[in-house]
């Protein structure tokens, strides 16, 4: 359809453009998740009404977790989803230090995170430790991130997981051992993907943003058949280039080789004077 042709051009052309160009924001948002003008006003109105109660046109990431009712011990967690969003963001700061968003890069933060699927929320997680992707995690740094989602491990059922979990003896958690603990232990990574809901329910509702990962579902599916069809293609065309040579090559080596049948013959039967 349509909306399925939208939402899978302006994603493939959003993830490699506008990510850190000023101001591009709200563009961004727009077609990365192919917003209807009415969708978009919504969005503003959210912000505008829910976030910047102040109405200064910017927010902190404290007014972001006031906005979700969320601790400010999670604070370091909701920056790491702006930054999954706008790169290195400028450290704009009241004199805290705190970074300060605007109206564009908070729908844009708010906009790539709610299109995370459950997969990518639990590798965002993951990758907010192991910074230089080395695909692991030290023992502190696991400890460090149950810290921010359940600060001094008052949660009885946090104390009760880590009795039972059994970590490498090196010290150093793989990805594959780290989604088996959030398998095995849901509830210890739960607050990442209860700040993804309440975001969903705020802006649009659930329903809606389920509706559009659908879509980009079969749109990258179309994709991923395009580029498949043409390889195909592709390899063809380059058989039939390369049969074509041979063929050209083949016939000059016949042609030549007659011509030197034709020499031999016309030498062996010319008379001798």
């Amino acid at each position: 359809s349509t909306a399925n042709f939208r939402l899978k051009e302006a994603q493939l052309r959003e993830e490699d453009h506008a990510r850190d160009i000023p101001g591009d924001d709200l563009i961004y948002t727009k077609e990365f998740l192919a917003l209807k003008p009415t969708e978009l006003k919504r969005m503003r109105f959210i912000y505008k009404k829910c976030i910047d109660l102040d109405k200064d046109g910017k927010i902190s990431v404290e007014e972001f977790a006031s906005f979700l009712r969320e601790p400010l011990s999670l604070c370091s967690f909701l920056r790491q989803i702006f930054a999954l969003a706008l790169g290195n963001f400028d450290t704009q700061s009241d004199g805290n230090k705190s970074p300060i968003f605007n109206l564009g890069s908070t729908l844009k933060a708010v906009s790539v995170f709610c299109m995370l699927s459950s997969a990518d929320v639990l590798k965002f997680i993951f990758s907010c430790y192991d910074t230089k992707g080395y695909g692991f995690i030290d023992r502190v740094a696991f400890y460090d991130l149950l810290e921010l989602f359940h600060p001094r491990h008052q949660d009885d059922r946090v104390h009760s997981a880590l009795k039972e979990i059994e970590l490498p003896a090196d010290g150093t958690l793989q990805f594959a051992i780290f989604e088996d603990i959030s398998r095995r232990f849901p509830h210890l990574l739960y607050p990442a993907f209860r700040v993804q809901e309440k975001l969903r329910q705020k802006f649009f509702g659930v329903r809606w943003w389920k509706r559009k990962l659908e879509l980009y579902g079969i749109a990258s599916q179309r994709v991923e058949r395009d580029k498949k069809r043409e390889n195909e293609i592709e390899i063809m065309e380059r058989k039939q280039r390369y049969e074509m040579a041979e063929a050209l090559h083949n016939e000059g080596r016949e042609f030549f080789d007659v011509k030197e049948r034709r020499r031999k013959k016309n030498r062996s039967t010319t008379p001798l004077r």
